[in-house]
């Protein structure tokens, strides 16, 4: 037989769990705008019912139940969705890092435009296709002179302004590492409070959002791998390398690279290594690979590729210069010629684009004509090496099929489609995330509606529960005052 105040105990423990529950429902309520907050439900169970079968008991009787009560406050997240979101993150940041360099590069070369380099160059074969038809005019003669010059300014220009980039790109790198090293000790000391809760058998689900949030964020700036054990600790690594391992840092940290170790041209670049063992690290993804990806490759190819195309444009013109007569009879000068006094042959490993400049000073040393007369005159009338220069825009150098212009379109072009490329990537990867984002609200997320219908449906429990206890209270009032007074 059970006991008398069995059926209040069973009421207390009603009123008890829905009123948990009804707390965890104003939880949910008030942090439905919180970031990374994960939607908590109290998970009931049957208690413990009464009494256990044993050798007296008739089994016909069945189980007495005790009531209920709240087995845990139930954490609603799934973990494969995290760690989806997490690797799309990585990715879609990496991208975006390159797509938001390629947009400055585009910027800076502008073309097409009034002011860049295509249109400086056209300029330029301009001046000499009216110098050959005018090779004595000083007028004609200062125009290409100073044609040359805007040339040569154009492409220090924005070879210059690659380089700044470049280096903008270059700091990034400390500062990365430095949000890397902060988002691990603050990932290793919510560790060290989970394993505390965890051990004293609570549910730490508010320290459990508080660092999915900051493995969100650190996945932003960086490839990470997230391992889990059984205390409830967070394993971190980049590319197979710890980061965190429970309640340990490993710290990041920059160094500069041996400059016999760069391409040409060098200059003050970082490398990120590991603080203490200085083993470089591998960084593969976020942001912080992102910025490495395209200061070493995208931006370090244009300089190249402009460095080639620079060189090819200052020996080609002045091949050509070398072979002409300026008005004075003299020959055998360059036109272009680096800001170091170099005028053999322009390499690219010179830098020659951050170094162009004009060697001819004045106008009457623009060698014009091909030919003197027997008393090393200047011929009147002789523009043929003005005419060859300005046919240039036509030709082709180097035993190929291209011209000086279409080498140089080639070099927008290569920009143009890396730019697509890594828009459309950057596309792809939010489209992704948006997806993966709507499936982790579907399941984490805080529903105002579901949260209002839950609330309802536990204060109605909470009110049932109550009558019951007012019932029993009645039932018991009787017991003790009014049984056995039959009689007296």
């Amino acid at each position: 037989m059970r006991a008398t105040f069995s059926g209040i105990e069973i009421a207390r423990r009603a009123l008890q769990a829905q009123q948990a529950s009804l707390d965890t429902v104003g939880q949910n309520i008030a942090n439905a705008n919180t970031p990374g907050y994960s939607r908590q439900v109290a998970v009931h169970r049957a208690s413990q019912p009464y009494a256990m079968p044993q050798f007296t008991h008739n089994p016909v009787n069945g189980m007495m139940g005790t009531g209920v009560e709240i087995a845990k406050m139930s954490r609603m997240r799934d973990e494969f969705v995290e760690m989806r979101l997490r690797q799309e993150l990585y990715n879609k940041n990496y991208w975006e890092m390159i797509s938001d360099g390629l947009e400055q590069v585009e910027i800076i070369f502008n073309e097409p435009g009034d002011n860049g380099i295509h249109r400086a160059l056209e300029h330029f074969w301009d001046a000499w296709q009216e110098l050959s038809i005018n090779p004595q005019s000083e007028a004609v003669r200062s125009v290409v002179l100073e044609r040359g010059k805007v040339v040569a300014s154009a492409i220090s220009h924005v070879r210059y302004q690659l380089g700044k980039l470049r280096d903008n790109y270059n700091g990034l790198v400390s500062i990365k590492v430095d949000e890397i090293n902060n988002y691990a000790e603050r990932i290793a000391a919510l560790n060290r409070d989970i394993v505390k809760v965890n051990a004293q058998g609570y549910q730490p689900n508010d320290l459990l959002d508080q660092r999915d949030q900051l493995l969100k964020e650190l996945s932003e700036i960086v490839n990470i791998e997230v391992v889990v054990d059984q205390y409830g600790a967070a394993s971190v690594s980049i590319s197979g390398a710890t980061l965190v391992q429970r309640t340990e840092v490993f710290k990041l940290a920059v160094r500069p690279v041996d400059p016999d170790s760069m391409p040409s041209p060098p200059y003050d670049q970082v490398e990120v290594v590991w603080e203490g063992s200085n083993v470089k690290a591998e960084i593969r993804g976020g942001e912080l690979g992102g910025i490495l990806q395209f200061r070493d490759t995208y931006i370090q190819e244009y300089i190249q590729d402009l460095n080639q195309w620079t060189a090819d444009l200052m020996n080609t013109v002045n091949e050509i210069h070398r072979r002409g007569y300026d008005l004075e009879g003299e020959t055998g000068q360059p036109f272009f010629i680096l800001a170091n006094g170099s005028d053999g042959v322009i390499q690219a490993g010179d830098d020659p684009s951050l170094h162009i400049e004009v060697a001819v000073r004045t106008p009457s040393a623009i060698a014009a004509s091909s030919q003197v007369d027997g008393d090393g005159n200047v011929v009147v009338g002789n523009g043929e090496i003005a005419l060859e220069l300005a046919q240039l825009r036509h030709t082709k150098i180097n035993n190929t099929e291209n011209t000086i212009g279409s080498l140089f379109n080639a070099i927008i072009s290569k920009i143009g489609v890396d730019a697509m490329e890594s828009i459309s990537m950057v596309e792809n990867g939010e489209a992704l995330i948006n997806h993966l984002e709507n499936m982790r609200e579907a399941v984490s997320g805080v529903n105002l509606d579901e949260e209002m219908a839950d609330m309802i449906r536990y204060q109605h429990a909470y009110s049932a529960a109550a009558r019951m206890m007012t019932a029993l209270d009645e039932i018991l009032a009787i017991i003790v005052n009014r049984l056995g007074l039959f009689g007296r």
